[in-house]
């Protein structure tokens, strides 16, 4: 489904640059932004389309505490105040509706690094 890639868009856009599906190590990339999309939860279902949610975790890693909270809160607002009108649609999936979970720590990965993580809660709409 890939919702998550219109997230990776919009951080993209907010010169949020690395953003990957998987942790990479820190030899590759030393302070990614990482995104894990869920499942698709319908809440609702009409003759040509359903409706749910969709949450896609942000996982900011970074090598500074200091940073690392101060990024993800950064990244979090920037979603939050992005304009997803001219981006919501990915094939048969449109972005409706957009909430997301305040900024928090996450833990201390196996390389030492800081993270920290937030939810963008998706309600969106799917053609069928």
């Amino acid at each position: 489904m890939q919702l998550s890639f219109l997230v990776a868009k919009a951080l993209l856009e907010g010169d949020f640059a690395s953003y990957f599906a998987s942790l990479p190590s820190a030899d590759d990339e030393p302070e990614p932004i990482v995104l894990r999309e869920g499942k698709f939860e319908r809440v609702s279902r009409m003759e040509h389309e359903e409706r749910g949610t969709v949450a896609v975790a942000v996982l900011v890693v970074r090598e500074v505490a200091a940073t690392v909270e101060a990024d993800a809160i950064a990244c979090e607002k920037w979603i939050r105040a992005y304009g997803w009108e001219p981006v919501a649609e990915n094939g048969s999936w449109r972005i409706v509706g957009l909430d997301t979970t305040a900024p928090s720590f996450k833990e201390i990965d196996g390389s030492g690094r800081f993270v920290w993580a937030f939810d963008v809660l998706l309600t969106v709409v799917r053609g069928i």
